[in-house]
């Protein structure tokens, strides 16, 4: 089922959640530098978002997008 705009906001009106509705569901997960921890970090946000979106029955993992937000300024 292809779910629109007009249905979705139905579905609210009538006490669902987005929790109750059939979707497709990715995550983003960002860290900002290069340093170790910030590695691991990125890690576990992909595992928990991962996870998270897997439990819940009405959901479908779709692939998620990943950050390591490193960006090499040059000073002209």
């Amino acid at each position: 089922m292809r779910l629109t705009l007009y249905d979705m906001r139905q579905s609210f009106l009538h006490g669902k959640t987005i929790f109750d509705l059939p979707l497709k569901v990715s995550y983003y997960a960002r860290v900002s530098t290069e340093k170790e921890e910030q590695m691991k970090s990125l890690e576990n946000q992909v595992t928990f978002f991962e996870d998270y979106i897997k439990k819940n029955i009405n959901w479908v993992l779709v692939s998620g997008y990943v950050d390591e937000g490193i960006t090499r300024n040059k000073f002209l």
